[in-house]
């Protein structure tokens, strides 16, 4: 295998009860079909390890990282782990529920890892690995509800976490949440959660008011400047946020006019929007990865595409997960916004050049690396780093911003 840039990379956040986030799950693919497994496995731990960093999940959050059959054997030359119980190497389904795996996963946790079984079902014949594991995926699209609480009742008995997986709704989860479930993941944490009664904190009605004029494209960056003056605490966390390592800047920023020069009205508009409603919702410390990935994606896919200007696609990213922020409807939020037609087309149409953007990233979100393949705007040389750039920049921004 080539190089680790090469490799495609996404991130599938978990969550407990309370959707505190608890760590993500490593998906990938290698662009360049290695046919050694152990290879990858090897690589994608170095990176879970040491470049991608297991403190981007959380103080005590994990990583979920799958490992096939061929790896089994080389389990004993494992080296400790550094940080116990933080990295879970994930079976997959395809390894044996024999001695030998059982022996092997044995060896695997007395270095520190644990050990996670996926889409586990009734009757599953990995029932005899159970001694040895600490986690439990199950896959809610392949079960009913009354399995699902079988399969609870049953797993209790053992000493595992229970994950509840493949979760596509908030109904889902707050059925699967009822059962009693100790982790949960799927896309539903992409959706808005649609209350009956919208939250209507000051910062919530704040950020509405903000982004209409924000968004506004006949706004002049000295109207936003006096909104965001009249907020002085979000004034100095801008400012702050904008000179962090975020940015990199060669000077310090000490005005609005200046971080726009840097980093550009677009960008700029997002992430006051960002900074104001992190810093207030129940979901913000969960979904922010996913918003600040999203929105840099956008960015410098456009910016390799040739697709001017750039960091429109970033807000693209940013207002395609408003629903997501503000647990409204997309349309209703975005009819309070002065937005272009195109922008409008590709949010609520799926229509247009920035469409066709936003809906390569959704994909590389989901990990549907066979479609990602076929889409003209996939290069096996040069898409993947992009991608971990974007993800690389939305661990630093999250990073600063809990600082500010």
């Amino acid at each position: 295998m080539g190089s680790l840039n090469q490799l495609c990379i996404t991130r599938l956040t978990f969550c407990d009860s309370d959707l505190i986030r608890r760590g993500f799950e490593l998906a990938y693919h290698d662009t360049q079909h290695t046919a050694n497994s152990l290879e990858i496995s090897a690589k994608i731990a170095s990176f879970t390890l040491l470049d991608y960093g297991l403190d981007q999940a959380g103080k005590s959050g994990k990583v979920l990282l799958t490992i096939t059959k061929a790896w089994l054997p080389n389990a004993s030359t494992l080296p400790a782990a550094k940080i116990k119980d933080r990295l879970v190497l994930q079976l997959a389904e395809d390894i044996p529920p024999d001695p030998i795996t059982l022996n092997a996963l044995h060896h695997i946790r007395s270095k520190g890892f644990q050990v996670a079984l996926t889409n586990y079902t009734i009757s599953d014949p990995r029932k005899a690995l159970l001694s040895e594991v600490d986690i439990v995926k199950i896959n809610c699209q392949r079960l009913m509800p009354s399995d699902l609480k079988h399969l609870h009742a049953e797993l209790k008995g053992y000493s595992v976490t229970l994950m509840a997986g493949q979760i596509e709704s908030w109904q889902i989860f707050e059925q699967v949440r009822a059962a009693g479930f100790d982790l949960y993941q799927g896309s539903f944490l992409g959706k808005p959660e649609l209350l009956d009664t919208p939250k209507n904190s000051t910062n919530r009605i704040m950020l509405v008011k903000l982004m209409t004029l924000l968004f506004d494209d006949k706004s002049s960056i000295q109207e936003i400047e006096k909104v965001i003056e009249q907020e002085p605490t979000l004034f100095y966390r801008l400012l702050k946020f904008v000179n962090s390592a975020a940015y990199q800047l060669p000077n310090k920023i000490d005005s609005l006019h200046q971080a726009v020069i840097y980093i550009g009205t677009e960008t700029l508009r997002a992430l006051v929007a960002i900074l104001v409603w992190a810093k207030d919702d129940h979901k913000a410390y969960t979904v922010l990865p996913q918003i600040l990935t999203r929105a840099k994606s956008c960015e410098l896919l456009a910016k390799e595409q040739g697709l001017a200007p750039s960091d429109r696609y970033f807000t693209l990213g940013f207002l395609s997960l408003l629903d997501v922020a503000l647990d409204q409807p997309l349309d209703k939020l975005i009819q309070s916004l002065s937005l272009s037609e195109e922008m409008q087309n590709a949010l609520l149409k799926d229509e247009g050049p920035l469409a066709e953007v936003l809906n390569f990233v959704r994909q590389w979100e989901k990990a549907n690396w066979e479609i990602l393949q076929q889409n003209q705007m996939f290069s096996p040389e040069n898409t993947p780093e992009l991608m971990q750039q974007a993800q690389h920049w939305a661990q630093e921004t999250e990073k600063e911003m809990q600082n500010i």
